[in-house]
């Protein structure tokens, strides 16, 4: 039995315990599956990336022109994405989830009232409607006329446009709120929501947009389920997959399955449209492309940063922290693909990728070993988690109880740590702005806690007698 194929044994080991954890999320603590969804998904992708470096290497890498792998950075990988999840277990508890259920907010909406769930749908139909008459007036279809998208957004796009790209994740999640609060309050599947949903797809599929948009908006639109499946299904599920029973009838089944197909093939199409028609790759050329993109990209910066700091010792730690966050080539970026890239490529050709507004994948866990060292980095990585977790706790349990300013605000101050985890970006936390949402996470949980004391929400359910509204606008 010869070393490399020990090592290889290993490599196999470890990722296919990772994914096998992956499942025994899914199948049996669908809250924190669903909750984390958005970063779980980018971890099984970066562990497939990583094996197949390992496994399949030497790897041609086209972007850094080097050759990656073989090798055992599946292993270091594994074990970070381990440490970041294991926190959710302790967070999310079965008895700590039941304790939140027990105090959910049941109260429904009298009759004849407009709630902040119809208010939601008529500002977001008049903001969808915006959208479609931008792009019809710009008389250009990114997907008619094979453009990119981020030439269409930086070219074209009106000012509605360029907010959808800057917060559509917060939207898409605000609209899975409603949708979750309408299932947990009216019992109820606000069909509304998904259609708002197929709609945005349509809309980001005419602009040119690939599997990105659609994997992000379809992923914050299902996090706030996690709350639902806390007070329908359970926390935990002994049968795998048992607690769909609770949670899904046939109707949700139909609506719910239509909705995911309808994500999957536009992200398919927009995929396909783009190296065919835009980038105007053929035969061969499509199926390395996507080789490259799907298995290699994620993980290639990863690979070459393993072996500078496991293999070679060479981490600088003074380097890396004066780079990340006080010289840094583009600080209103993300200046760890600057620096893993630096390293990697040179500096010639980072700044030339980095003037197109290109960077490279990949951030997560190594920029924690570039910085910290192959020891310190752990303890660090913990830390992160520790707050991920914590963040995601309280956003099901703003969620079940009503609390929607928390779960809100919560979520926008965890995305900073999701943009960490998708891209390694660390100088998140030097921005102004991010402490400016801690502040007001902060004080939302502040006065909802008073205020729930006398009955009251932050955000009330019911906002204006309906029949009131319509007195309004009959004499206006």
């Amino acid at each position: 039995m010869t070393a490399a194929w020990t090592d290889q044994m290993g490599v196999a080991a470890c990722g296919f315990a990772f994914l096998l954890c992956c499942l025994y999320l899914a199948a049996h603590r669908p809250i924190i599956f669903v909750s984390f969804l958005f970063i779980i998904v980018t971890l099984i992708w970066r562990t497939c990336a990583m094996m197949f470096i390992d496994l399949a290497g030497p790897v041609y890498s086209s972007q850094t022109l080097l050759y990656v792998g073989p090798g055992t950075v599946t292993s270091v990988h594994v074990l970070a994405y381990f440490v970041t999840l294991t926190p959710f277990f302790l967070f999310l508890q079965p008895s700590t989830v039941l304790a939140w259920t027990d105090s959910s907010d049941e109260r429904l909406a009298p009759p004849d009232v407009l709630t902040l769930s119809d208010l939601t749908v008529l500002v977001s139909t008049l903001f969808l409607a915006w959208l479609f008459v931008d792009l019809i007036r710009n008389g250009t279809i990114p997907l008619l006329s094979h453009m990119e998208r981020f030439v269409y957004t930086d070219e074209y796009a009106g000012s509605a446009h360029r907010w959808l790209i800057a917060y559509g994740n917060f939207l898409t999640f605000w609209w899975g709120m409603m949708f979750a609060a309408e299932r947990l309050r009216n019992r109820r599947l606000d069909i509304r929501y998904l259609g708002l949903l197929a709609v945005l797809v349509l809309y980001m599929l005419l602009t040119g947009n690939r599997f990105s948009a659609f994997y992000s908006f379809g992923s914050f639109f299902l996090m706030p389920l996690s709350a639902v499946l806390a007070v329908t299904a359970g926390p935990a599920s002994k049968e795998p997959f048992g607690y769909l029973r609770g949670f899904l009838g046939r109707r949700e089944v139909i609506v719910l399955g239509t909705t995911a197909v309808l994500l999957i093939g536009a992200a398919v199409l927009g995929i396909l449209n783009n190296l065919t028609k835009v980038r105007g790759y053929e035969g061969a050329e499509i199926k390395a492309h996507i080789v490259e993109r799907v298995l290699v990209q994620p993980a290639e910066l990863g690979w070459l940063s393993y072996q500078r700091v496991f293999e070679f010792g060479q981490w600088e730690p003074y380097r890396v922290f004066d780079f990340l966050f006080q010289s840094p080539i583009d600080p209103n970026k993300n200046t760890t693909p600057q620096y893993l890239m630096l390293t990697t490529i040179g500096e010639p050709r980072t700044h030339e990728h980095l003037s197109e507004g290109f960077q490279f994948a990949g951030g997560f866990p190594e920029i924690f070993f570039e910085l910290f060292g192959p020891i310190m980095a752990w303890p660090f990585l913990a830390a992160a988690g520790f707050i991920a977790a914590g963040l995601t706790a309280l956003m099901i349990k703003g969620m079940i109880q009503g609390r929607y300013a928390s779960t809100f605000l919560a979520t926008y101050v965890l995305y900073g740590f999701y943009v960490m985890y998708i891209g390694g970006m660390l100088n998140f936390v030097t921005v102004s702005t991010y402490w400016i949402k801690v502040v007001a996470l902060l004080m939302a949980l502040l006065l909802e806690v008073r205020l729930a004391r006398s009955g009251l929400p932050l955000l009330p359910w019911a906002l204006f007698p309906a029949r009131r509204i319509r007195f309004w606008i009959r004499n206006a």
